[in-house]
């Protein structure tokens, strides 16, 4: 009898694997995520390949749909990645638990007036029921402990929207708790990575490890004699932002990216999105210099 070899079958790569969810080819998903998901940090520098596997790594784990943002990701300085889930992506990890049952909140009678911000009641509840537990998790944030300041006097959500921004915290901060959620990053956490581009070690959701006897990616950039044009269009647009804000104002400012699913600028992946809203908010300013929309 003549031995039969044993066929292994191959297994797909995570780019194969996330392409195929949207019936699309691998490299154009890859060039798409490129695109319009990840975008450069804010060292200008872009993501690479490997960053851009680690990222789908992630959203393939908790099946979150990146072009919805649902799940983005920004390059930081040392050659990992800060993958970031807004309050729709956790909600939809939330909800796909086959034990979750519901969820209350619940707000302190007291409220209290940060700097900048508008009242809002001291702590936020929420209460996460689960059908195969005999208790509840229970999580409370605390205001002045989640609260996030004015950046560079310019009023942000914390400061426009301070109640919802407190239920958005607690709410993740419960679903973290509840279904033992790791490796992902709410907006504010981002932003605090970003801001202070510091990397520790030994934390692999926050720094992919190189591999042994490759060197870190800042030491060998490819050599580039300009910024892609991706680069430079997607730093105009969020310059176009600032520009708004100031003449529109903060109120109708985030009034306008709030109605369109955003909380900032910078969580806009895609330049065709920004634009539209960039477009709305030009209209609204025509509207209040008494001129007649185009």
């Amino acid at each position: 009898m003549s031995e039969q070899k044993k066929q292994v079958a191959k297994k797909p790569s995570v780019l194969g694997i996330m392409a195929a969810k949207f019936n699309l080819a691998p490299d154009v998903f890859l060039n798409t995520i490129k695109a319009t998901v990840m975008a450069p940090g804010k060292s200008g520098k872009l993501p690479s390949n490997e960053e851009i596997a680690a990222f789908l790594v992630v959203a393939n784990k908790y099946n979150l749909d990146p072009f919805t943002n649902e799940i983005y990701a920004f390059p930081n300085k040392k050659g990992g990645i800060i993958p970031i889930v807004g309050i729709d992506g956790f909600a939809t990890i939330m909800n796909r638990q086959k034990g979750f049952n519901g969820y209350e909140i619940a707000y302190d009678e007291e409220e209290i007036t940060m700097e900048g911000a508008k009242s809002c009641p001291k702590w936020a509840e929420v209460k996460i029921y689960h059908k195969d537990r005999d208790h509840a998790t229970i999580v409370r944030e605390y205001l002045d402990e989640v609260y996030v300041p004015a950046r560079g006097n310019f009023a942000g959500p914390w400061q426009t929207h301070t109640k919802r921004m407190l239920r958005h915290k607690v709410l993740i901060q419960a679903i973290r708790m509840a279904f033992g959620i790791t490796g992902i990053f709410d907006p504010d956490e981002g932003e605090r990575i970003l801001d202070a581009q510091v990397v520790e070690a030994g934390k692999p959701e926050v720094a992919i490890p190189q591999a042994k006897g490759e060197a870190p990616s800042d030491s060998s950039p490819e050599p580039q004699q300009e910024p892609p044009k991706e680069e430079n269009g997607y730093k105009a647009m969020l310059e176009k932002f600032a520009m708004a804000k100031k003449v529109l104002g903060e109120d109708k400012y985030y009034d306008i990216l709030g109605n369109n699913g955003y909380e900032k600028s910078n969580q806009i992946r895609k330049m065709v999105d920004g634009n539209k809203i960039l477009e709305e908010m030009r209209k609204e300013v025509e509207v209040q210099a008494g001129a007649k929309p185009k």
